[in-house]
């Protein structure tokens, strides 16, 4: 009782994350993505996990309709268009990106839209 009145009582922290821990499931235009914790490189091993999003770049995923998915974080393509007055220069800050959830986005531009197997 007295902990709580004089604010000395203390929240448990919560265990962290393990590598191939789940730590969402995003479902975007007909697609799953699994992102789970994890290291991109060697190096970050010096740190907790983090969220490992998809490297769309390398493993291209289209929406139904052939536009492809990126995260926000990404390099741009050559047809980057620069949106409002934002200093970074990824797909996040791109006109053409439609945001979708967490980090995962499509992109609409018209020239990096897929159809029949073509590009």
């Amino acid at each position: 009782m007295f902990t709580k009145l004089f604010g000395t009582e203390t929240t448990p922290k919560p265990p962290a994350p393990k590598e191939g821990d789940l730590f969402k499931v995003i479902k975007l235009h007909g697609e799953t993505f699994e992102i789970r914790y994890g290291y991109y490189e060697e190096i970050d091993r010096q740190n907790e996990p983090m969220e490992i999003y998809p490297n769309f770049i390398e493993n291209p995923v289209y929406t139904d309709d052939g536009f492809p998915f990126v995260t926000q974080m990404q390099e741009p393509c050559e047809h980057y268009k620069k949106k409002g007055t934002d200093s970074d220069r990824d797909c996040g800050s791109c006109a053409y990106m439609e945001y979708g959830d967490e980090l995962i986005a499509v992109c609409r531009c018209k020239k990096n839209r897929k159809i029949d197997g073509n590009i």
